[in-house]
């Protein structure tokens, strides 16, 4: 199968595209999917957006903004809002959507979250200038946060947290309600079971992952090292907004992304900020967001990118500027991504390894300059074939296994080739039946007819399973001969130093995350602690920016390395569990990332730039010098363990 998308307009939204051409048969239950749309606003104002009036009248009924999100600022060219999944294929081909929508990022499908019952007014920015006030709130997109969790907590009887979203159940946790319920668990003599069972977060009941059933969620251990304290009725600490994006989005490998609830999580932290800003006061906020993905154009230009820059530039008008925090990526030794030159008239081919036993499509993003003649053919295991090219049509003997769409990313002079192969395994728990292609090697050759070199960037889509939940996903890979994975006594090869006289097109540098490349936010990489700056080396997993990006392309490195490994032989940051005394261990950049939300919390006074980590110490002169600015950016930053526990005294 293959759609194309060409620079004369039409709308962008391929893996809404490839959902509606398999009937979304590889995709979770639901009625309605959500989307992050970018309109124009030269074109279409956002009043007459928000109102619908753009749009066919005979698709009212399957098409729904929030209330929410109706109350943004005129200047924002970006929406969230929901489809009836059984009409999708009739809206994006509406003329009335392919000539107002630019671009969509699809999320899971699900039910209608009655957003317009949360309690928040418009609040417009006052004309007067404001005061600079202590005030600020540690924001948390995340999944599983404990949020009676003592850390969080300013006496025994008074939360830190403002608010609470669990996007799954489409309800608001205030402040009041976790303290009634936290006195009632007391009163009865019960732990924080009790307060999670009244108001959300661990129903038994229903079925499902529930991160707030183990000792560890990935949530709490987040908001610990952002926000985490020690009562103390005396100090002022930061306040907190959390959001508890739901299961579907945060553990689905089959297609859609969280990157849809991560953007209505932002939103909702600042409309919620806007609600809490006192007259003349303008209230900082600080949003962390331990997530990322491989795929993506890398330049910024991705639509939750835009959005998120977009976001953080309004802020400041409304007096609660957003500071955004990002975790780089876990990404270098994932083989999730190949870089080469192309030239003319030539021919590369890219191995792509399908794992057995794998219930998830997998997907492969294939990026170059936009006006190149270059085909792209997938040939499976078996010998069919798929060639596509921007200008060609199927071929009669297409083998349906395959699905192809090529594109011109707005905001970019990229073009793109999204391929895509059904799972390697049925299913047992699937709704809709679906096609099981071979496991194995699938072979991707890129031809260029163009007259000139052609630099191109390939990203697997990552497809692999969370930690605790049904194995579905296997992450597929770049199987290339030529790739270094160890040194020559059996370590990890850590960076891109080949054998002399051998090249892979397989690249630790440019596994940065899919939406840490913008321009306004913050991306903060992962180093292990060592007795002396020299032996503090990136983590192994820790994603680089590219060495040599496409012409006309910004992508960058992170701007800092934070700790997330104590030692080689102690791996991890400690932060709390999900019950009271409880801490673990978790590594990753999503324990770094939250390190830095904290430093920002704590020294952040609201100029557009700053602060910088006063102190920062170089790289190990182990990592090859074209590394270091990939990997490490501006340096470490030699942040003291978190609110003074001795790391030596491990559990």
């Amino acid at each position: 199968m293959m759609a194309t998308h060409g620079p004369s307009g039409t709308p962008a939204h391929p893996y809404l595209d490839w959902a509606i051409a398999t009937n979304f048969a590889h995709l979770r239950p639901g009625d309605w999917l959500p989307l992050l749309v970018e309109f124009d606003l030269q074109q279409m104002p956002r009043t007459r957006f928000i109102a619908l009036t753009w749009l066919d009248a005979r698709l009212k009924n399957d098409v729904w903004i929030p209330e929410l999100f109706k109350q943004l600022p005129a200047q924002l060219n970006f929406c969230v809002l929901f489809i009836r999944k059984s009409k999708a294929d009739d809206v994006v081909r509406n003329a009335s959507w392919r000539g107002t929508i630019l671009r969509a990022e699809m999320g899971p499908p699900g039910d209608l979250v009655e957003l317009a019952q949360l309690p928040i007014a418009s609040i417009e920015a006052e004309d007067a200038d404001c005061e600079w006030m202590l005030r600020l709130v540690v924001a948390v997109i995340d999944e599983g946060i404990s949020f009676a969790h003592p850390r969080f907590r300013k006496t025994s009887n008074q939360t830190r947290v403002e608010f609470v979203w669990r996007q799954d159940a489409g309800i608001e946790i205030t402040a009041a309600q976790i303290d009634a319920a936290v006195a009632a668990a007391k009163a009865a003599g019960e732990n924080e079971d009790k307060v999670y069972r009244a108001i959300g977060g661990l129903d038994m009941s229903v079925e499902g992952y529930k991160p707030l059933a183990r000792r560890h969620s990935h949530g709490t251990h987040v908001l610990d090292l952002a926000s985490g304290y020690d009562m103390s009725p005396s100090l002022t600490r930061p306040l907190i907004i959390g959001v508890d994006m739901p299961e579907d989005a945060v553990g689905d490998p089959a297609g859609s992304t969280l990157i849809v609830h991560a953007a209505m999580g932002l939103l909702y932290v600042w409309l919620r900020a806007m609600s809490m800003r006192r007259p003349n006061e303008t209230l900082l906020v600080v949003v962390n967001i331990s997530y990322g993905t491989h795929e993506g154009p890398h330049d910024g230009s991705s639509v939750f990118e835009r959005f998120m820059d977009a976001v953080i530039a309004l802020s400041r008008s409304r007096h609660t500027p957003i500071r955004v925090v990002l975790a780089a990526g876990n990404f270098r030794q994932s083989r999730a991504h190949a870089r080469f030159d192309l030239p003319a008239g030539a021919t590369q081919v890219l191995a792509w390894r399908l794992q057995p036993c794998g219930l998830t499509p997998s997907f492969m993003e294939i990026w170059f300059q936009a006006g190149t003649n270059v085909t792209v053919t997938l040939t499976s295991p078996s010998g069919a074939k798929l060639v596509h090219s921007p200008t060609s049509i199927p071929n009669p003997g297409v083998d349906p296994s395959g699905f192809s769409i090529s594109y011109v990313a707005p905001g970019t002079a990229l073009s793109c080739f999204l391929l895509t192969t059904p799972p390697t395994a049925e299913d047992p728990w699937a709704t809709i039946p679906h096609m099981v292609v071979p496991s194995g090697i699938w072979e991707v050759k890129l031809t260029n007819g163009s007259g000139a070199s052609v630099p191109v960037d390939a990203w697997i889509k990552r497809g692999d399973t969370l930690g605790g939940r049904r194995a579905r996903g296997r992450q597929s890979y770049f199987d290339d001969r030529a790739y270094v994975r160890h040194e020559l006594y059996g370590q990890p090869k850590e960076f891109d130093i080949p054998p002399a006289g051998s090249y892979s097109y397989v690249q630790r540098q440019g596994t940065l995350s899919g939406i840490a490349t913008g321009s306004s936010t913050y991306v903060i990489g992962a180093y292990r602690r060592g007795s002396k700056p020299t032996d503090q080396m990136p983590a192994a997993y820790s994603s680089e920016g590219p060495a040599s990006p496409i012409p006309g392309r910004t992508m960058k490195a992170p701007n800092w390395l934070a700790p997330s490994e104590d030692a080689f032989s102690c791996p991890g940051a400690l932060g709390a569990g999900t019950r009271s005394g409880a801490r673990v261990a978790m590594n990753g950049t999503s324990a770094a990332a939250p390190q830095l939300t904290r430093f920002f919390a704590e020294t952040w006074t609201g100029t557009v730039s700053g602060p910088v980590p006063p102190l920062l110490f170089p790289v190990s002169t182990r990592v090859p010098s074209a590394d270091r600015p990939l990997v490490a950016g501006d340096g470490l930053v030699p942040l003291k363990p978190p609110y003074g526990r001795v790391w030596k005294d491990r559990p």
